[in-house]
């Protein structure tokens, strides 16, 4: 894999919670190398280190050792301005709890967020009916989170995740509530993004639907990568 395709690299992670006898290990000197253009799957059972995995590489909580390298910095140096600033800049999340506002119409909580991004009133609407074309929610512009599915909330979640085009993008279990077509939908969004944005997309999920999406697949077990591989293409 070339150097210049990866979007961030994990050195020596090292993280533990709690004391003596009650202490878990998520993270055991764990080295990682995700590239862009990539969708990565991370299945393992529960407590073998997955949420904090994506929590450490996501600049969202610092590691007890251990480097993460991204965009040429390191991101445990930087003061706690610039690494809300690169987050901002370069970092999207997609979480099984959307966060959306019940007040808001689809379209408005795409428009919210694009307010800080130096968008014009004109521009920030004409990309956030683009981005709820992509997701196929056009038709559904103007109505609010408590008339919508599960699944086309979730949808809402990732355009307005998209509205600032992020080029690393963690997901958390973002299907494990949906039916299966809307989990098929939410899959092949995120698996898009990896192909037509050139984003690093890694996913965090017990889902076995996501798998035939993904470009490479790692397991976690007592916070190491047990298994990493990539899965044949489905043939058309």
């Amino acid at each position: 894999m070339s150097k210049s395709l990866i979007a961030i690299s994990a050195k020596g992670l090292m993280k533990k919670f709690g004391e003596g006898d009650a202490s878990v290990i998520a993270m055991n000197n764990l080295d990682l190398d995700l590239a862009a253009g990539e969708m990565t799957l991370v299945k393992g059972p529960s407590g073998s280190g997955k949420s904090t995995l994506i929590a450490i590489l996501g600049g969202l909580q610092k590691p007890d050792a251990g480097q993460v390298f991204s965009f040429e910095q390191e991101l445990w140096s930087l003061s706690s301005n610039d690494l809300d600033k690169f987050r901002r800049q370069h970092v999207g999340f997609v979480f099984q709890s959307m966060g959306l506002f019940a007040s808001l119409t689809a379209r408005q909580q795409i428009l919210f967020p694009m307010q800080h991004m130096g968008f014009s009133k004109k521009e920030a609407l004409i990309k956030a009916d683009a981005l709820l074309e992509e997701v196929g929610l056009s038709h559904r512009k103007n109505v609010r989170p408590a008339q919508m599915s599960g699944g086309e909330n979730q949808r809402v979640a990732i355009a307005r995740m998209f509205s600032k085009e992020p080029k690393i993008i963690f997901a958390d279990e973002p299907t494990s509530a949906l039916d299966s077509k809307n989990g098929r939908i939410v899959a092949e969004l995120l698996h898009r993004s990896a192909k037509s944005h050139n984003a690093m997309v890694l996913c965090v999920t017990h889902d076995d639907r996501l798998s035939s999406h993904a470009d490479r697949i790692l397991t976690l077990e007592d916070g190491i990568i047990s298994s990493d591989y990539r899965p044949q293409p489905l043939k058309n």
